[in-house]
């Protein structure tokens, strides 16, 4: 085929595995020597990085901080944040607005008690406590003269969180303590000082926005990331059954009709390769790994500039595999 071809776009839910596939988008190759492969393009949800038990709906976000007096809203402004990014997922999600917190030191951290934070469980019939123990936000602006005498300034905000997970499990009350740091950075440039340093956010809208962004960082934790990864299916010809299940969303049959004997070596490793992605999207990950190993394996035989390439592609594919099988 002298040129890439736009073939179909399907979506579908298959697995357990939210995915989005695009199969046979484009066919890519140049000539006869080099590997013609199709593009598929998979939209993959990972785990959330902070995972929560499956009993876990109703989430209520604690304050137990001391308020800063640079930033007496601070610790509203980030469990607000917290919240509102939840709404609309699988949690249900409070805010308790009034600190807990009355020690009244903003460097010496007061934790709640097992017993203070199962008695709010109860209260507000929760499943879990989200309890902001500490928040420090440190905002600095600073800048020089360019070689251009122009001038680049830029302010810095810093923000050290310290947090108290309580989940209710059937062996009573478990904890678990989380530190975060996270950084937000502004720039600008201007002919004179002042008007680079006057586009810059203040000191207390720079406080305000990091809070909101510890919030939201923290919540994203909470939640599934989605994203998307290209794969490759390499064109075994014109009689090729795979690529026609494939397109089909036929996983099973396309591994079926990729598994009977192919005419050499290398068509035997690209119809392994084929039979790895078609593995993935029915969710096993694991003979997805061992069918990348086997092309992998017959790859390294071979001595062609090309076979080369091809080795060193699928052995980026382990990896990815790799990675989504350890998460």
């Amino acid at each position: 085929m002298a040129h890439s071809q736009l073939i179909t776009i399907l979506r579908l839910l298959a697995g357990g595995l939210r995915q989005s596939v695009v199969p046979v988008l484009f066919l890519i190759g140049i000539a006869p020597a080099y590997a013609q492969q199709w593009h598929t393009t998979v939209e993959i949800t990972y785990p959330a990085e902070l995972m929560l038990p499956l009993s876990v709906s109703e989430v209520l976000f604690v304050n137990n901080t001391v308020a800063h007096p640079d930033e007496p809203l601070g610790a509203f402004y980030t469990l607000m944040a917290a919240s509102e990014l939840l709404e609309g997922s699988d949690y249900v999600p409070a805010v308790l607005e009034t600190s807990q917190n009355e020690s009244g030191s903003l460097y010496r951290k007061h934790l709640l008690s097992n017993q203070r934070a199962d008695s709010l469980l109860r209260l507000y019939n929760s499943d879990a406590l989200i309890v902001l123990n500490q928040l420090i936000v440190h905002p600095s602006t600073d800048g020089y003269q360019t070689e251009d005498e122009t001038f680049y300034t830029y302010t810095q905000a810093i923000a050290a969180s310290h947090w108290t997970l309580f989940i209710t499990t059937d062996g009573g009350l478990s904890s678990r303590t989380l530190i975060y740091s996270d950084t937000l950075y502004w720039e600008n440039e201007a002919e004179t000082w002042e008007a680079a340093v006057q586009a810059l956010p203040s000191a207390e809208d720079a406080r305000n926005e990091m809070c909101v962004y510890v919030g939201e960082h923290f919540a994203e934790r909470l939640l599934p990331t989605v994203t998307d990864e290209d794969r490759y299916l390499y064109d075994l010809g014109k009689n090729d059954a795979g690529v026609q299940y494939f397109a089909r969303r036929q996983w099973q049959e396309a591994i079926d009709a990729w598994s009977a004997p192919q005419k050499d070596k290398r068509h035997t490793a690209y119809a392994a390769a084929n039979c790895a992605v078609a593995y993935e999207l029915l969710g096993n990950l694991g003979a997805a790994y061992a069918a990348a190993g086997q092309a992998l394996e017959i790859l390294s035989t071979l001595h062609s500039a090309d076979d080369r390439q091809q080795a060193v592609n699928m052995r980026y594919y382990q990896q990815q595999l790799s990675e989504r099988m350890a998460r």
